[in-house]
């Protein structure tokens, strides 16, 4: 398997460094068994800082229970799919961030981390990772303790407002637990 990534890697560089003739810094990484090239251009690093900062105001927006300020980054086109296949639009993911401000007592943590980023003109793919726990008003009408996390792909679009969410897709490294245990919603 070692051998395999050596190889992997080796046949990596040589097509980058043969299909990019521009002086581009990259680095790689074999990470869970996949060797992972990331982009370390000045243009890359700065939609990263752009977008990390788009983050911390949705961490901020959440943690101040603002839905309004979390709808402010979607885009009108926004679209997401569900592991089940089920897809989102638009006014669905409004309505779920408004609930979802009405039913947070209170937010203990709330984390969301660039994993991988990859910019194609003014868009920008993005797997991100969340992990957050709060109190929550659920359906059954109590306030639990929830523990939420994922790994999702998102699709972020730059427009002259700023960076707005077009698509999350591809959800994976699922975890739900309330007051502790397993919870399948």
């Amino acid at each position: 398997m070692k051998n395999l990534l050596l190889v992997a890697l080796s046949v990596l560089t040589f097509v980058v460094s043969t299909a990019d003739a521009q002086d581009k810094q990259y680095k790689f990484k074999a990470k869970g068994g996949r060797v992972v090239l990331r982009d370390k251009s000045e243009g890359s690093v700065f939609v990263r800082r752009e977008l990390e900062a788009v983050f911390a105001e949705r961490v901020k927006a959440v943690k101040n229970k603002d839905a309004e300020a979390q709808v402010a980054q979607v885009s009108p086109d926004y679209s997401a799919t569900q592991p089940n296949g089920q897809t989102l639009n638009y006014e669905q993911i409004v309505a779920y961030m408004r609930r979802g401000a009405e039913q947070i007592v209170s937010v203990t943590d709330l984390s969301i981390t660039i994993e991988s980023l990859m910019v194609r003109g003014n868009e920008a793919i993005v797997d991100a990772r969340q992990k957050f726990s709060r109190t929550q008003r659920l359906r059954d009408g109590n306030i639990h303790n929830v523990e939420t996390g994922v790994l999702q792909r998102e699709i972020w679009v730059r427009t002259v407002e700023g960076w707005k969410l077009k698509r999350v897709d591809n959800l994976r490294d699922k975890k739900f637990l309330v007051d502790g245990k397993p919870f399948n919603p």
